[in-house]
């Protein structure tokens, strides 16, 4: 009986280990957000991973900007990234057709560098054409700042010497195209 015991066991080990093993259709893919200006932030970003307008994997970059994720997937699938944490954005990263391979390394500029047709219209990433391209337009809605106003004793204001200003806006949101054909912004 224990030689039994020693001759499944091992067996049945190495069944339920390789059970845990990712299928033959799963891709891991390393990424990278590449910021244009410094200033821009790109740790803790959700990545999202969407096919047939699905998301199908997603997960959060580390301090660097740096992401991994596996993702199980037909090979003949579109496969669209996208980045949301930036202000209120959801920006489209890249599309990707057919991957081949078992692993991906991808670099995605933030924002996407957008490409100009002949006439000088943006051209959209996905569907390639410009007739439902808009411009995005950020407005600024910052409140005044009531500058100079002093509490007196008897806990009233001193509205005598207040300047209003406004501080100078500048969009969290990256973003600055976006396509009505798609429902995308890039």
């Amino acid at each position: 009986m224990k030689l039994l015991l020693k001759i499944i066991s091992p067996i049945l080990i190495a069944i339920v280990l390789l059970s845990f093993t990712y299928g033959q259709n799963s891709v891991k893919i390393y990424g990278e957000l590449k910021p244009k200006k410094s200033e821009i932030n790109v740790s803790r970003l959700k990545i999202l991973v969407k096919t047939n307008n699905l998301i199908s994997a997603e997960t959060v970059t580390d301090t660097f900007g740096k992401f991994k994720l596996i993702l199980t997937q037909k090979t003949n699938d579109k496969i669209d990234f996208y980045c949301t944490g930036i202000g209120n954005d959801t920006i489209f990263l890249k599309r990707v057709l057919n991957i081949q391979s078992d692993s991906l390394n991808l670099a995605f500029l933030l924002p996407l560098k957008y490409k100009l047709n002949l006439k000088g219209k943006v051209i959209c990433p996905i569907c390639k054409k410009t007739d439902k391209v808009v411009k995005i337009i950020y407005i600024n809605t910052n409140p005044y700042i009531a500058v100079g106003v002093k509490k007196t004793d008897n806990g009233l204001y001193d509205m005598s010497n207040v300047e209003l200003k406004q501080e100078k806006y500048t969009p969290v949101e990256l973003s600055r195209y976006s396509c009505k054909r798609d429902v995308i912004k890039f």
